[in-house]
């Protein structure tokens, strides 16, 4: 199997988010990438032998999640690249929040509330194509709890690593806002416009 290199993102300076905390959690995402090519690697040896399906197993639901936070955490920090980008309001994304959620302030409260649910975790908002409706999800781990199939429009990462060191246990409400004033709306409009095609 092909191996995994980090991305290089080019962050500018956020407001609300220290450089500090940003790379502190890049260097977690760098974590996610080697261990899942770690495991990719070792599953290939074992796999030449029965005897190891145990381990294979354990292997397997681990390898999920270190693709999970791999993947969610590419999405997460491309949002904050070219720096704060308003959504465009004439735009199908905005469109569709309109549609859907009556205003796009609606539909970040929306955001904001599933991000603030108790626990660490993920506030996703997808696009069902099928349905053509936007979702909202919170995965408590990045390998679990996803609508399967469902393309990630938005992703906003709300483990407490994100926001301790700039606001402490309870700064979660502050972390968050401060997401969406740093946030390239250019790039959920990129991931929308792909789930639509």
């Amino acid at each position: 199997m092909k191996t995994f290199t980090p991305h290089t993102f080019t962050i500018p300076e956020l407001k609300g988010i220290s450089k500090d905390s940003i790379d502190q959690h890049i260097a977690l995402y760098q974590g996610y990438v080697k261990n899942f090519n770690g495991i990719c690697e070792l599953l290939g040896t074992l796999m030449t032998d029965e005897k190891n399906a145990i381990a294979m197993a354990e292997l397997q639901r681990r390898m999920s999640f270190e693709f999970g936070g791999m993947r969610l955490h590419e999405i997460y920090f491309t949002q904050f690249e070219g720096g704060s980008t308003p959504l465009t309001a004439s735009g199908p994304l905005a469109e569709k929040m309109i549609a859907q959620f009556g205003s796009v302030e609606q539909t970040i409260t929306f955001m904001k509330n599933v991000a603030m649910m108790r626990g660490p975790g993920w506030a996703l908002m997808y696009y069902d194509p099928k349905s053509e409706n936007l979702m909202f999800g919170f995965s408590e781990e990045q390998h679990q709890g996803h609508f399967v199939t469902l393309p990630v429009v938005l992703a906003l990462d709300v483990w407490e690593h994100t926001y301790i060191l700039d606001y402490g246990a309870s700064g979660k409400g502050k972390y968050v806002d401060a997401f969406f004033a740093n946030l390239n709306w250019k790039v959920a409009e990129e991931n929308f416009a792909n789930a639509t095609r």
